[in-house]
């Protein structure tokens, strides 16, 4: 290996996120050398592996924000438009195979916490999956949780309203583009589905109603930019984010993001509207929190409709898809029961101080 080969080793087993950073800005030449340096890219898939077995095998709470640091980075990259000054550098070599181990580090421990009685023991007809899919999520910890139904609806501040949104920026602000993939190589009833669904996101065709702007504007209420969200947001949301983006940006988990979107979508009303609660409760302006309340009756009809005219067809086409679609489902409630259970306790904690 070069010296330059040994160098950028040297900076990576410095902090991978750190150099994932540096190098993004490098120049387009800079990036063809080392896509096409094999011998370098093996090495740095071999220091991924390291930081994936130090995050999950040993535990190391560093190794693991470094490793979900480095795969918002470059899930970022993968959600952003495109940048004139970087039109000549072709970074997803490098991306996907920092990604790709990472990703399998991480999945392989969200399927470490599942048992095959919980995904396995489905009703192989559509209709009866629902059904079952519906009791599990419901029989989760996630789905009735303190969180929400305690602290939101009864406790929760404007400064509490202000952490609790910069966390759900880890989500809610891409999830149309979320929608736009899903659509991808669909067909028929289920991709009208997902279409109907991502027009509603783009405010049925009303710039102003975009959910995006909309989300936007309860951030902008609470004071919340750019350096509140990257001074406030926990792992544990990180975490859940990247899942999220995993999920989607690979086709090869489109089934499993079918059951993690189909949860995301099945909860949100029960959960939005102790957020309105807190929100009117604070007395703050109403037309901030449009994006909340109109999730509370929109989401009841995408639920329905995710269920019916994507899950359940899916499910009869091959009763296979029924696990991938109950693991993405697990995942997800999994991951979001840890996020609600850190939030709930930093509330705690600021309460009791």
């Amino acid at each position: 290996m070069t010296n330059i080969d040994n160098l950028m080793l040297e900076k990576i087993n410095e902090s991978l996120i750190g150099w994932l950073r540096e190098t993004s800005k490098s120049s387009s030449q800079i990036w063809r050398q080392i896509n096409h340096d094999y011998e370098l890219r093996s090495e740095i898939r071999d220091k991924c592996r390291q930081l994936g077995d130090q995050a999950y095998s040993n535990q190391d709470m560093n190794s693991l924000d470094e490793l979900h640091q480095s795969l918002a980075f470059i899930y970022d990259h993968d959600f952003s438009s495109a940048s004139i000054e970087h039109v000549d550098s072709d970074k997803l070599p490098i991306f996907r195979d920092v990604a790709s181990v990472l990703e399998e580090s991480m999945l392989g421990y969200e399927r470490s916490l599942i048992s095959t009685e919980e995904i396995e023991s489905y009703p192989e007809q559509g209709d009866e999956y629902v059904k079952w899919l519906k009791k599990m999520i419901s029989d989760h910890q996630s789905s009735v949780h303190p969180l929400y139904n305690q602290y939101m609806a009864e406790s929760a501040t404007a400064s509490d309203l202000a952490l609790f949104l910069a966390q759900e920026t880890s989500l809610d602000p891409r999830f149309d583009d979320i929608l736009a993939l899903m659509q991808i190589g669909t067909q028929g009833a289920e991709k009208l589905e997902i279409a109907n669904n991502y027009y509603d996101e783009m405010g049925n065709g009303n710039s102003e109603e975009v959910h995006t702007v909309l989300f936007a504007k309860a951030l902008k209420e609470l004071n919340i930019d750019e350096k509140y969200i990257n001074d406030n947001m926990l792992l544990d949301s990180i975490v859940a984010g990247n899942l999220s983006s995993c999920l989607s940006l690979s086709r090869r988990h489109y089934y499993k993001s079918v059951g993690y979107f189909g949860v995301t979508e099945y909860l949100a009303p029960r959960r939005f509207k102790h957020v309105v609660a807190a929100w009117n409760r604070n007395n703050l302006p109403p037309e901030s929190i449009i994006y909340h309340k109109i999730h509370i009756a929109i989401d009841t009809v995408h639920a329905r409709g995710w269920l019916n005219n994507i899950i359940a067809p899916l499910v009869n086409q091959s009763p296979a898809i029924g696990r991938e679609i109950a693991l993405g489902a697990m995942i997800r409630l999994n991951s979001s029961e840890r996020y609600l259970d850190s939030l709930n306790s930093l509330f705690a904690s600021k309460k009791a101080a």
